[in-house]
């Protein structure tokens, strides 16, 4: 704008007359490109017009027509960060009393910029295999193209089934793989299957058969759309990604639901026949499911205190969640106490599980020599010290013989040598956790995208290995629009403020604290259920079922 006016200014006085010594300019026309703008001014007191002046910063495209904006650009390269699209976007315009561009224009670029997003990403990784090849060969390692992986698996919906559609619920599956050998935890591999086609579902609205994948030109779809989303799969397709650049997978940390591993292991056996995947476990995972096999066992009536059925449910919750917590806190103090060593540990093992079980039964003769979390004393055992069992007054349990045999089956779910051999590195999904969760801002489960979906998980994948300022960077440089001197400084702070909120929420008087609230909070909550016993009255379905004479007052738990 400032250079526009001073262009003005200055032709207007090598061609103005003697009557017009102080011009007066208004705009004489305006063009919209995009969020971009072109003016032309004219003077009102002679007949001086300026040329047309273009207020935004043209990037060669190297094809016939208008130059791109990089304006129009870099805002399709924000919107991949975004849960908003085009539509949104142009709405989000319009209330701050922008003119928005049109959604035509919008979604031709956005194409353009996924693209490009998707191949910068891809050399990202290729980049990032290399310098872990490069690290391991540092360590001393025999085989430097040895990679050790942790792999999950993300679909668009929050349901497996659904009430309308046949088959799964999902039509997009995400499939992370991030190594396990640096602290970094760099994502090497990401695939999507994807069933979704817009333009295949336009020709079929308009009478075409058309058949996808591959049954049109530009489709998006890579699976049939009845085909079933499997994790095998994706497995498969980022061990042949992975072989291709030399990287040998020996050890693959995923969840208790996919067979990741077995893709992997059956793709790289294509090129090394002999060579095998070891499926190792994520310690939060497994622990989820000692939780699940704990709440949902047949244990006696007579195990729990209370009066009620409901009473004794909600001592067999807390029972649950203290076997998952104290599980996970005994393997924890193990490995820091031996240094991750797996065979003094195992020695160990019978005695923590005989004294554990006898722990829960009341006999706490054995936990100060071999409990590793109960010191077997009045004030300082494992009843007054736990969380969920101190703060809801649970000090004992009547177990019959049964019932210890059912719960040291629940135990050795964590505490066993079989459990140990599966999380004997301690690694975990946590990072492929974590990009889920930053998918779920560029990508949510309530909006499906079609074109676009790739690239918006190309965008989050840089911004996660190569963090927030280089990210950006990197792809308003690779789009011919590099930041200003500002933006770059803003983008320090940003950063700056995540670093330091990553490590904050690591240290560890943060957690201790964190536990603390969490415990004070079930305590309140129990005192609050034992002065006020009013219940949400929440009963799914009550109120469409046939009414009885039984249930005309179970509406609200106070018409009791």
């Amino acid at each position: 704008m400032v250079e526009m006016w001073n262009s003005a200014i200055q032709l207007h006085a090598q061609g103005r007359g003697k009557a017009c010594a102080v011009p007066n300019f208004q705009p004489i026309s305006e063009q919209k490109w995009g969020a971009g703008w072109m003016y032309s001014v004219k003077c009102t007191k002679c007949t001086f017009i300026s040329p047309v002046y273009k207020l935004y910063k043209e990037i060669p495209t190297g094809k016939p027509g208008r130059k791109a904006a990089a304006i129009n650009l870099t805002l399709q390269s924000g919107l991949l960060d975004m849960p908003v699209g085009n539509t949104r976007a142009r709405l989000l315009l319009t209330d701050l009393d922008i003119p928005p561009p049109s959604r035509s224009g919008m979604q031709t670029l956005s194409n353009q910029v996924s693209a490009k997003m998707t191949r910068l990403n891809t050399i990202n990784m290729r980049e990032k295999i290399e310098a872990v090849k490069s690290f391991n060969e540092k360590g001393g390692a025999v085989n430097p193209n040895i990679i050790n992986v942790a792999v999950d698996g993300r679909y668009n919906s929050i349901t497996i089934g659904h009430s309308k559609k046949p088959g799964q619920a999902a039509s997009q599956a995400i499939g992370i793989a991030c190594e396990t050998n640096t602290k970094h935890k760099y994502i090497l591999s990401a695939v999507m299957q994807n069933k979704l086609c817009w333009q295949g579902a336009w020709l079929r609205g308009k009478g075409f058969t058309v058949n996808c994948p591959g049954g049109h030109e530009d489709y998006t779809a890579n699976l049939p759309v009845h085909a079933p989303l499997s994790e095998y799969d994706m497995g498969k397709s980022i061990g042949t990604e992975l072989a291709l650049q030399n990287v040998l997978i020996k050890y693959a940390t995923t969840d208790g639901d996919g067979r990741s591993a077995a893709g992997i292991e059956d793709s790289l056996k294509i090129l090394h026949p002999i060579w095998s995947v070891e499926r190792l476990a994520d310690p939060s995972h497994l622990a989820a499911t000692q939780f699940r096999h704990c709440y949902n066992a047949k244990f006696s009536d007579e195990m729990f205190p209370g009066k009620t059925r409901l009473e004794k449910g909600k001592v067999k919750k807390i029972l649950s969640q203290d076997v998952k917590a104290r599980c996970s806190l005994i393997m924890t103090t193990l490995f820091e106490n031996y240094c991750g060593n797996t065979e003094e540990m195992r020695k160990r093992l019978p005695k923590v599980l005989e004294s554990t079980i006898r722990c829960y039964d009341g006999d706490c003769s054995m936990c100060r020599s071999h409990s590793v979390v109960c010191l077997g004393g009045i004030t300082n055992n494992w009843w007054n010290r736990s969380m969920y069992l101190a703060s809801n007054k649970v000090d004992s349990l009547n177990m019959n013989e049964n019932d210890k045999s059912i719960l040291s089956e629940i135990l050795k779910i964590r505490i066993s040598e079989a459990a140990l051999e599966k999380t004997k590195f301690q690694t975990n999904t946590q990072k492929c956790e974590a990009i889920n969760r930053s998918l779920s801002v560029s990508l949510p489960k309530n909006v499906n995208n079609e074109r676009n979906a790739m690239g918006r998980l190309s965008s989050t994948i840089l911004r996660s290995n190569d963090g927030i300022k280089s990210a950006t960077e990197q792809k308003a440089k690779l789009l011919g629009a590099p930041l200003s001197p500002k933006t770059r400084y803003s983008l320090r702070q940003i950063e700056r403020e995540s670093l330091y909120h990553r490590e904050y929420q690591t240290r560890p008087e943060v957690q201790r604290q964190a536990l603390l609230l969490r415990g004070r909070k079930l305590r309140e909550f129990r005192e609050y259920k034992n002065y006020c016993a009013v219940e949400s009255g929440y009963k799914k379905g009550h109120l469409d079922q046939p009414s009885t004479a039984d249930d005309t007052l179970q509406d609200h738990s106070y018409s009791k």
